[in-house]
């Protein structure tokens, strides 16, 4: 079934129960639904539009974003993510990309709209959702002008459904095509591993465009209650844990990490969760057994991408802790093992799949994995070789089927001749207590090629020097491992969801040299 599909049976079931609410404004199950249709027959109706179009949803996190989203499917139509706080220029390079036709703006976002007009050759029309504008049309106006019967179409599973842009972290975004099988498998696999029922009470931080979208879907398909807040402020996650008994939220580690360091976080009732899922980036064992510590064990571990959805893997309480009360640190260590709704294995360069103890690349089969990158037949054909979804994360498999990501291919340092591995060295450096975050990179070096250092972000009011951190690496992973030199800036450098950007940090080190590796 389509994403829509899914919807009208969760409204079937809970007509009355809150679907969606974020501060502003609430929507029943029904009235979510009714709001869904309208704007799904102005889609079909609008003799501007084109019957099979991308369309764009250019907001802050808003209800009406996951409406829209909602609303896009039911028209047989795709949405294309937009990460809002990303450069005006890199957006309009990722809809042009999109062939993107529509887009529903919010009036925060006013200011740069007319920029997209002269920056997409194929737009037809500017949508905004909370009034008029000199751009376009105030929705409530548009969908009064198309009004029309909802035409219901047979599905086709392989028919497109939304494009997620890639991360673009080391180069050009690429859109992750998927159909409505895709997403339908995606939304049962995170409704099967994160447990998630119609009593559920969900809390959003992330930006909806990504990750968080995906999975509101995962809970609005459930009949559960989401809850929505403009951005992530730990203070403001606490309360609304407390206040609104959340049992679900997503976070990716460094928000987690935040939320440890809080003072607010040790006297705040947090016993209604019952899942803090984790994704995005690796979690440090130690900062895995702090949150425990201090939440429960609560937290969840989901591996993914945008081109496979997620979780691919998962890692949740009843894995890592024992009958015992005691921690499996190998598992710990670990991203999770593969739901039953996904094939993964461990591939060496040639395509032989790897047994246990071997490090190569994570490959990926099942039906959750994209169609292809929109318009892109030859990065396709090569992310999808040997007949498998190649992820470009390095990892090893071990007896029990649990996977550790060792790195990505392309943050790979070689150093002296040995291939180094700074997701390693990371762990290490995030155990010291002083360190909220940190990154890990190879730097130019005249004698060994590549040396390794590290940049660190601290917890606010807390100290180290440079020969802790390098001493600290050296007792653990040796001497060839150990940074040769630590820096200490105030904040890393993030992408709009929270990933530390390697690359935008790389680039002070390597500006002016002829290689970057």
């Amino acid at each position: 079934m389509r994403l829509a599909d899914h919807f009208d049976a969760a409204v079937a079931r809970c007509p009355d129960e809150i679907a969606l609410s974020d501060g502003v404004r609430s929507f029943r199950y029904r009235d979510a639904a009714q709001w869904v249709n309208k704007v799904a027959c102005a889609l079909r109706a609008d003799p501007q539009l084109s019957p099979d179009m991308n369309v764009a949803i250019y907001c802050p996190n808003d209800a009406r974003v996951l409406l829209l989203m909602l609303a896009v499917n039911r028209a047989d139509m795709a949405w294309v993510g937009v990460h809002a706080r990303n450069a005006v220029a890199t957006n309009i390079a990722v809809l042009d990309q999109a062939d993107v036709e529509v887009v529903f703006f919010h009036s925060d976002f006013e200011s740069v709209v007319g920029q997209l007009r002269m920056g997409l050759a194929k737009l037809r029309k500017l949508i905004c959702i909370d009034r008029e504008s000199t751009h376009g049309p105030h929705l409530e106006s548009w969908l009064a002008e198309n009004q029309a019967a909802l035409q219901s179409t047979p599905e086709d599973p392989q028919r497109r459904s939304f494009i997620q842009p890639t991360g673009g972290t080391t180069g050009p975004a690429k859109g992750a095509e998927h159909s409505h099988r895709s997403l339908e498998m995606g939304l049962l696999a995170m409704v099967d591993g994160f447990d998630i029922e119609q009593s559920s009470r969900h809390l959003i931080v992330a930006p909806l465009t990504h990750a968080a979208g995906a999975m509101a879907m995962a809970f609005l398909i459930s009949g559960a209650q989401t809850v929505i807040l403009p951005g992530f402020d730990p203070a403001l996650v606490l309360s609304t844990i407390a206040r609104e008994r959340i049992t679900h939220l997503f976070l990716p580690p460094t928000a987690l990490y935040a939320l440890l360091a809080h003072a607010d976080v040790q006297r705040t009732d947090v016993s209604s969760l019952r899942a803090l899922i984790v994704g995005t980036a690796p979690v440090a064992p130690e900062r895995y057994a702090e949150a425990i510590r201090v939440l429960g064990p609560v937290i969840y571990e989901a591996y993914g991408q945008s081109e496979c959805m997620f979780p691919v893997l998962i890692k949740k309480p009843a894995d890592y802790i024992r009958a015992d009360g005691t921690f499996d640190e190998a598992v710990l260590r670990a991203s999770g093992r593969p739901l039953r709704y996904a094939v993964v294995e461990i591939m060496s360069e040639d395509g032989e799949i790897l047994p246990p103890g071997h490090k190569g690349e994570i490959v990926v089969r099942s039906s959750m994995v994209m169609k292809g990158y929109y318009q892109r037949p030859q990065e396709t054909a090569e992310v999808c070789k040997f007949d498998w979804h190649h992820t470009t994360d390095i990892g090893v498999k071990d007896e029990r089927s649990f996977f550790t990501i060792v790195d990505r291919k392309k943050d790979m340092i070689v150093s002296g001749g040995f291939n180094i591995y700074p997701v390693e060295i990371e762990a290490v450096i995030l155990s010291h207590p002083a360190v909220q975050d940190c990154a890990v990179i190879g730097v130019p070096d005249p004698k060994w090629g590549e040396a390794v250092r590290a940049v660190l972000q601290l917890k606010p009011g807390r100290q180290v020097t440079a020969e802790e951190i390098i001493a600290l690496c050296k007792e653990r992973l040796g001497s060839v491992k150990a940074p040769k030199a630590v820096e200490v800036w105030p904040h890393l450098p993030r992408s709009v969801v929270g990933k530390v950007l390697k690359s935008e940090i790389r680039k002070r080190f390597w500006e002016g040299h002829w290689r970057q590796v």
